[in-house]
């Protein structure tokens, strides 16, 4: 070999190792992004599925929760019945609170 060619040789071959390195750069970046694709993709569906899971239990609660429901257990199940007679209301002067409040303090004092 000429003096010449040696220069030449090891630049062909540092080119090919730098290109050689880049390939496997890229290929190995692309094989994460894919990889991270895939993974994306699995969750998703996860979040979706538990989305979808969520929905149905709080049409479950709705359902449970309904007056209608409570209201139709309480009476056949129960035996309880709607109240038809009013609460009773109590009346109390402003006069009897002031005096109970007063001898309440008077005890606690």
């Amino acid at each position: 070999m000429k003096k010449g060619s040696k220069p030449l040789i090891f630049s062909m071959l540092f080119l090919l190792i730098v290109y050689s390195m880049l390939i496997l750069g890229y290929v190995a970046v692309k094989q994460e992004c894919e990889l991270l694709t895939k993974e994306k993709f699995e969750n998703q569906k996860t979040l979706d599925s538990k989305l979808n899971e969520q929905v149905n239990l709080i049409a479950d609660v709705q359902l449970y929760s309904s007056e209608e429901r409570i209201v139709k257990i309480a009476s056949e199940e129960l035996n309880m019945i709607k109240r038809t007679e009013l609460q009773i209301l109590l009346k109390v002067s402003k006069e009897k609170i002031k005096d109970v409040k007063e001898a309440l303090g008077e005890k606690y004092e």
